[in-house]
């Protein structure tokens, strides 16, 4: 294990207010503890989030515990919940959240993005509409999204998998965010000029290791400051938390969650160091095979 050391590189020392190194996979080291590890997904089916360096799966396979957002199968085990809990509230629709022009704007490209499905996406709530387009927006390549990728291959390696939250964590997050609110963005998304696609961008950040460009266009999404707080600053100091405490009692932890809850002044990785852990960008390295 102290092998690892030698295999992931740290970058430079940071001195400073700089730019976010980029890369993707951070080192987190408890005090006179071995280092576990946070990695950066986009939760995509697309090959080119698969493209990662060797030193990702160099430090996968040194952990005992691998973590998600979400434990995939408890979230499997809930489906009929989940269902229910994206579907707009009793009482409500899509059309009540627009004028009539805007509405017919939102319907007319749905239909043109989703064709059959556009009529299902009227009884769901606003913001997981945005995330089914934001998916099919970009390739569609492997069977599972990273994140469920590392969980199956630690489950064949007879890993512990775990959730940093719940599946009832995440939804009562959306459920804070303010129906016009996620209507707004919905229309944004939707209606938006081609040459302003959000989710390319972030795709060719992300793609480019630049945490802090992925979060600039993050930040476009436009949404209030409380439901930033409900979708990302709450849920970063959570998951902290808890990968503090899977990293307690000696367990090296490869954590693997959205990379948009990694940087900024309240991201993931500043919450670690204020709860003592020294965290450090890791260089990408290839391992000569053969």
């Amino acid at each position: 294990r102290r092998l690892l050391a030698t295999l992931l590189p740290p970058f430079p020392a940071i001195v400073g207010a700089q730019p976010t190194p980029r890369t993707l996979l951070w080192s987190v080291t408890a005090p006179m503890g071995e280092p576990s590890f946070l990695y950066g997904t986009l939760h995509s089916r697309d090959a080119r989030v698969f493209q990662f360096h060797d030193s990702v799966l160099l430090a996968f396979a040194a952990c005992d515990v691998i973590a998600g957002e979400l434990e995939v199968k408890e979230a499997r085990r809930l489906d009929n919940a989940v269902m229910n809990a994206m579907l707009l509230p009793n009482g409500s629709s899509l059309d009540r959240l627009y004028n009539k022009r805007d509405y017919l704007r939102v319907i007319d490209g749905l239909k043109e993005k989703l064709g059959p499905l556009a009529p299902m996406c009227t009884k769901l709530r606003p913001f997981y509409t945005v995330a089914m387009l934001s998916e099919m927006a970009l390739g569609n390549d492997s069977a599972i999204v990273l994140d469920a990728w590392f969980q199956q291959r630690a489950e064949a390696m007879d890993r512990k998998v775990v959730g940093l939250e719940t599946i009832t964590e995440q939804l009562a997050a959306v459920e804070r965010v303010p129906l016009r609110d996620q209507a707004r963005l919905l229309y944004d998304v939707v209606v938006r000029d081609e040459d302003d696609d959000g989710t390319s961008k972030a795709m060719n950040a992300y793609v480019a290791c630049d945490l802090d460009a992925l979060m600039r266009i993050v930040g476009r999404d436009g949404l209030p400051e409380h439901a930033d707080k409900a979708l990302l600053q709450e849920r970063n100091a959570r998951m902290a938390d808890r990968l503090a405490k899977h990293m307690s009692g000696g367990h090296r932890v490869f954590a693997a969650v959205g990379a948009a809850h990694l940087s900024g002044e309240n991201g993931m990785l500043a919450e670690l160091r204020a709860r003592g852990f020294s965290v450090q960008p890791v260089a990408p390295v290839a391992v000569i095979k053969g």
